[in-house]
């Protein structure tokens, strides 16, 4: 089999039917969908099981007990026929032709293919493209694209990334895509971009990334440990310092910090993200990268702390 689409599922009886009406008509051929009802509550299951009567041999159905996001995509990796591996949030859609044209991309020599995400929001906001590939220069593909998005689910894998080399999303946290989309990227020159936008990535209330009043937003910290602790063990954070430096940048005092403003745990998170700078990229205010940034966020990359953060407070929605 050629592909296969995993598709973690709890509690989004609401979406579910669009994501995979959207899944059924795929012009790829020689693929399976597999979704992990990840202990729902709710009709769910119950749709994906309709879903299944008319289309037997390509959707297939898991059922476990809520373990969270990373432990029901890991729970499907066994059961993945696939030469290659896709992921999909439940309350997303793609269109018809996406897996056609990532599988063909793949069958060029790649070891990952990225490609655009929009963004569509729930309470009629405009939408907005978000590119999968940066277009900031860069000496490598590789590092290039550790400065891209670190979502799992607008790229295609080669299977053997998770079914040899044991590569698994960390369990009972948020940002859990980056110490995996890290390392994928760092280890491989062979990334492909397919530049076009063909994934509907649904922004509603209570959604993960809208949280802020919750203290798992600290979970971060870890992440971007397992980040430095994993680049180390492939002996390659000297080669990607810039570029980690940078992550730490982006989720630690730019877009992170954006949300840790409206949080009430804003000063204890801003000093753990103070400490962790300063420990470990002292000098993050003469990284490369930070160039590349529209005037506004430098100037907030380079004013903002504890003081000056009622000024900038008015400034970010």
């Amino acid at each position: 089999m050629k592909l296969s689409i995993i598709v973690p599922m709890y509690n989004v009886e609401d979406y579910i039917q669009q994501c995979l009406d959207s899944l059924v008509v795929q012009t790829c051929s020689d693929y399976e969908v597999i979704v992990v009802d990840d202990g729902s509550t709710d009709n769910g299951p119950r749709i994906v099981d309709d879903m299944i009567e008319k289309y037997p041999h390509l959707i297939h159905q898991l059922h476990k007990s809520n373990g969270g996001l990373s432990d029901a995509r890991n729970y499907a990796i066994p059961y993945a026929k696939g030469e290659y591996i896709c992921f999909l949030d439940s309350d997303d859609y793609v269109e018809p032709t996406l897996y056609e044209k990532l599988v063909a991309k793949m069958d060029e020599g790649f070891d990952v293919v990225v490609t655009n995400i929009e963004y569509f929001y729930e309470n009629g906001s405009p939408s907005w493209v978000m590119k999968g590939l940066s277009t900031w220069n860069a000496p490598t593909i590789s590092k290039k694209a550790i400065l891209s998005p670190m979502f799992a689910w607008n790229k295609i894998y080669k299977a053997q990334y998770f079914k040899e080399k044991g590569m698994r999303y960390p369990l009972n946290t948020w940002y859990e895509d980056i110490p995996v989309t890290t390392p994928i990227f760092a280890t491989t020159d062979k990334i492909g971009y397919l530049d076009e936008t063909l994934i509907h990535y649904r922004q509603r209330e209570g959604s993960i990334m809208s949280v802020t009043k919750s203290e798992r937003l600290k979970e971060i910290f870890g992440i971007m440990k397992d980040v430095r602790d994993s680049m180390k063990q492939l002996n390659l954070y000297d080669e990607y310092h810039d570029e980690i430096e940078y992550l730490h940048i982006e989720h630690l005092r730019l877009y992170g910090m954006f949300r840790f403003i409206r949080s009430p745990l804003f000063d204890e998170l801003y000093e753990l993200s103070d400490a962790c700078m300063k420990e470990y990229f002292p000098n993050w205010k003469q990284n490369k990268y930070i160039s590349n940034l529209n005037s506004k966020n430098k100037l907030f990359l380079k004013y903002f702390n504890k003081t000056t953060k009622g000024i900038f407070t008015l400034f970010i929605k």
